[in-house]
Protein backbone atom coordinates (compact mmCIF):
# COMPACT_ATOMS: atom_id res chain seq x y z
CA UNK A 1 0.00 0.00 0.00
CA UNK A 2 1.79 3.39 -1.26
CA UNK A 3 0.42 5.71 1.36
CA UNK A 4 0.20 3.27 4.11
CA UNK A 5 0.84 4.25 7.89
CA UNK A 6 2.00 7.71 6.27
CA UNK A 7 -0.31 8.45 4.13
CA UNK A 8 -2.41 10.86 6.37
CA UNK A 9 0.80 12.23 7.78
CA UNK A 10 4.59 11.70 5.65
CA UNK A 11 2.28 12.58 2.43
CA UNK A 12 1.09 16.32 3.89
CA UNK A 13 5.00 16.49 5.38
CA UNK A 14 6.28 16.69 1.78
CA UNK A 15 3.86 19.44 0.69
CA UNK A 16 5.15 23.21 1.42
CA UNK A 17 7.55 23.81 -1.10
CA UNK A 18 6.08 27.12 -2.07
CA UNK A 19 6.90 30.49 -1.61
CA UNK A 20 4.97 32.76 0.93
CA UNK A 21 2.81 32.05 4.25
CA UNK A 22 -0.40 31.04 3.16
CA UNK A 23 -2.91 29.74 5.92
CA UNK A 24 -5.29 27.29 4.24
CA UNK A 25 -8.74 27.88 6.18
CA UNK A 26 -10.01 30.47 3.19
CA UNK A 27 -13.70 30.88 4.70
CA UNK A 28 -12.33 31.20 7.94
CA UNK A 29 -14.44 28.60 9.68
CA UNK A 30 -11.37 27.27 12.44
CA UNK A 31 -11.64 23.96 9.85
CA UNK A 32 -9.31 23.11 7.11
CA UNK A 33 -11.64 20.61 4.65
CA UNK A 34 -8.92 18.43 2.23
CA UNK A 35 -10.32 21.32 -0.60
CA UNK A 36 -8.68 24.01 1.09
CA UNK A 37 -5.34 22.76 1.78
CA UNK A 38 -5.01 21.50 -2.04
CA UNK A 39 -5.89 24.96 -2.83
CA UNK A 40 -3.13 26.20 -0.20
CA UNK A 41 -0.69 23.72 -1.70
CA UNK A 42 -1.58 24.37 -5.11
CA UNK A 43 -1.64 28.35 -4.37
CA UNK A 44 2.01 28.07 -3.66
CA UNK A 45 3.35 27.08 -7.40
CA UNK A 46 4.41 24.37 -9.39
CA UNK A 47 7.29 23.99 -6.75
CA UNK A 48 4.83 21.86 -4.50
CA UNK A 49 4.84 18.19 -6.38
CA UNK A 50 7.00 15.80 -5.29
CA UNK A 51 9.79 14.42 -7.68
CA UNK A 52 8.91 10.65 -8.80
CA UNK A 53 11.22 7.80 -7.37
CA UNK A 54 11.78 5.56 -4.81
CA UNK A 55 11.01 6.95 -1.39
CA UNK A 56 12.13 5.21 2.56
CA UNK A 57 9.33 6.63 4.91
CA UNK A 58 10.78 6.66 8.67
CA UNK A 59 8.00 6.97 11.79
CA UNK A 60 10.78 7.19 14.80
CA UNK A 61 9.03 7.38 18.35
CA UNK A 62 10.58 9.95 20.59
CA UNK A 63 8.70 9.64 23.70
CA UNK A 64 4.69 8.88 25.20
CA UNK A 65 3.63 9.99 28.49
CA UNK A 66 0.87 7.77 29.56
CA UNK A 67 -0.08 8.81 33.31
CA UNK A 68 -2.79 5.12 33.33
CA UNK A 69 -0.02 2.72 31.50
CA UNK A 70 2.42 0.77 32.63
CA UNK A 71 5.98 1.35 31.86
CA UNK A 72 6.01 -2.08 29.46
CA UNK A 73 2.93 -0.96 27.71
CA UNK A 74 4.83 2.12 26.93
CA UNK A 75 7.91 0.33 25.80
CA UNK A 76 5.67 -1.70 23.50
CA UNK A 77 4.14 1.29 21.96
CA UNK A 78 7.41 2.54 21.27
CA UNK A 79 8.60 -0.29 19.61
CA UNK A 80 5.02 -0.74 17.31
CA UNK A 81 5.14 3.17 16.41
CA UNK A 82 8.93 3.40 15.24
CA UNK A 83 9.10 1.52 11.57
CA UNK A 84 10.08 2.24 8.36
CA UNK A 85 8.71 1.58 4.50
CA UNK A 86 9.89 1.47 0.84
CA UNK A 87 7.30 3.30 -1.50
CA UNK A 88 7.46 4.19 -5.37
CA UNK A 89 6.03 7.36 -6.80
CA UNK A 90 5.15 6.84 -10.26
CA UNK A 91 5.53 10.40 -12.42
CA UNK A 92 1.50 9.96 -12.29
CA UNK A 93 1.00 10.12 -9.00
CA UNK A 94 4.23 13.01 -8.57
CA UNK A 95 2.10 14.60 -11.15
CA UNK A 96 -1.06 14.74 -8.96
CA UNK A 97 0.84 16.36 -6.36
CA UNK A 98 -0.39 15.70 -2.92
CA UNK A 99 -4.31 15.79 -3.37
CA UNK A 100 -4.44 12.38 -3.09
CA UNK A 101 -2.92 12.08 0.00
CA UNK A 102 -4.89 14.97 1.50
CA UNK A 103 -7.81 13.12 1.61
CA UNK A 104 -7.00 9.24 1.49
CA UNK A 105 -6.13 7.97 5.17
CA UNK A 106 -8.08 11.13 6.84
CA UNK A 107 -11.30 8.93 8.19
CA UNK A 108 -12.53 10.67 11.45
CA UNK A 109 -9.69 13.40 11.11
CA UNK A 110 -10.24 17.13 10.82
CA UNK A 111 -7.22 19.67 9.70
CA UNK A 112 -7.43 22.47 12.02
CA UNK A 113 -4.76 24.74 10.29
CA UNK A 114 -2.58 24.38 7.52
CA UNK A 115 0.63 26.78 7.04
CA UNK A 116 3.03 26.98 4.53
CA UNK A 117 5.88 29.66 4.98
CA UNK A 118 9.08 28.64 2.30
CA UNK A 119 10.11 25.29 3.28
CA UNK A 120 8.46 25.18 6.61
CA UNK A 121 5.21 23.87 7.73
CA UNK A 122 2.94 23.91 10.56
CA UNK A 123 -0.32 21.89 10.64
CA UNK A 124 -2.56 20.63 13.21
CA UNK A 125 -6.13 18.57 13.14
CA UNK A 126 -8.13 16.59 15.86
CA UNK A 127 -8.88 12.97 14.96
CA UNK A 128 -12.04 11.73 16.49
CA UNK A 129 -11.47 7.74 15.48
CA UNK A 130 -14.55 5.31 16.30
CA UNK A 131 -14.59 3.85 19.85
CA UNK A 132 -12.00 6.11 20.74
CA UNK A 133 -10.72 9.47 22.24
CA UNK A 134 -10.35 12.56 20.80
CA UNK A 135 -6.98 12.88 20.26
CA UNK A 136 -5.12 16.38 18.72
CA UNK A 137 -1.96 16.13 16.51
CA UNK A 138 0.39 18.85 15.42
CA UNK A 139 3.21 18.62 12.62
CA UNK A 140 6.19 20.81 12.70
CA UNK A 141 8.99 20.54 10.09
CA UNK A 142 11.30 21.30 7.19
CA UNK A 143 10.34 19.86 3.41
CA UNK A 144 11.54 20.18 -0.09
CA UNK A 145 10.35 18.40 -3.33
CA UNK A 146 12.56 15.07 -1.91
CA UNK A 147 12.98 15.36 1.54
CA UNK A 148 10.77 15.98 4.67
CA UNK A 149 11.61 15.90 8.25
CA UNK A 150 8.14 16.55 11.14
CA UNK A 151 8.02 16.52 14.42
CA UNK A 152 4.58 15.02 15.04
CA UNK A 153 2.72 15.44 18.79
CA UNK A 154 -0.43 13.67 19.47
CA UNK A 155 -2.02 15.06 22.77
CA UNK A 156 -5.54 13.42 23.95
CA UNK A 157 -7.34 10.32 25.62
CA UNK A 158 -6.30 6.93 24.99
CA UNK A 159 -9.53 5.13 25.76
CA UNK A 160 -9.22 3.32 29.23
CA UNK A 161 -5.90 5.09 29.81
CA UNK A 162 -6.54 8.86 30.13
CA UNK A 163 -4.91 11.83 28.80
CA UNK A 164 -1.23 11.21 26.82
CA UNK A 165 0.78 12.16 24.72
CA UNK A 166 3.38 10.94 22.33
CA UNK A 167 6.17 12.30 20.43
CA UNK A 168 7.56 10.81 17.03
CA UNK A 169 9.73 12.34 14.38
CA UNK A 170 9.36 11.64 10.63
CA UNK A 171 11.68 11.79 7.90
CA UNK A 172 10.72 10.94 4.22
CA UNK A 173 13.60 10.51 1.52
CA UNK A 174 14.11 10.11 -1.91
CA UNK A 175 16.18 7.14 -2.42
CA UNK A 176 16.33 6.54 -5.59
CA UNK A 177 14.76 5.93 -8.99
CA UNK A 178 11.92 3.09 -9.00
CA UNK A 179 12.80 -0.44 -9.21
CA UNK A 180 11.84 -1.70 -12.57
Amino acid sequence: MKYGILAATAGLALVACGGGATDADADGDGTVTSDEAAAAMEAAGDDLKPEPGKYKASMTFVKAEIPGAPPQMQEMLGSAMSQSMEFCLTPEEANEGFKKSMTEGQDGCEIQSFNIDGNDLDMAMVCKPEGGGEMNMTMVGNVTPTRSEMKMTMKGDMEGLGEAEIEMDMLQERIGDCDA
